[in-house]
């Protein structure tokens, strides 16, 4: 009577139809909507921390910056002392 296509039809049929009544294309699409919260939170926590790397970053560059210039005010002072304590040394061994 029935061929086998028309069972696998209906046997199709009942399993949408189930689904459907378990609700579960709803089920599937809020766990995709929590999945992409989720992917938000985690994207919005990566972009602050970037941040958060980026203004430390810069605050070492400063620091360094800053390191650096006084290093060479530093050495600058020592040649100056250098220079006159020589020169003092000079003065003084020409008395």
């Amino acid at each position: 009577m029935f061929d086998a296509s028309l069972w696998a039809l209906v046997g199709l049929i009942l399993f949408f139809v189930l689904l459907w009544y378990l609700k579960v294309p709803g089920k599937i699409g809020a766990m995709l909507d929590q999945q992409a919260d989720n992917i938000k939170q985690e994207l919005e926590g990566a972009r602050k921390l970037r941040e958060e790397a980026q203004a430390l970053m810069a605050e070492y560059q400063r620091k360094r910056k800053e390191a650096e210039a006084e290093a060479e005010q530093i050495v600058a002072d020592a040649k100056v002392e250098a220079d006159r304590l020589a020169d003092e040394a000079r003065q003084l061994s020409k008395r």
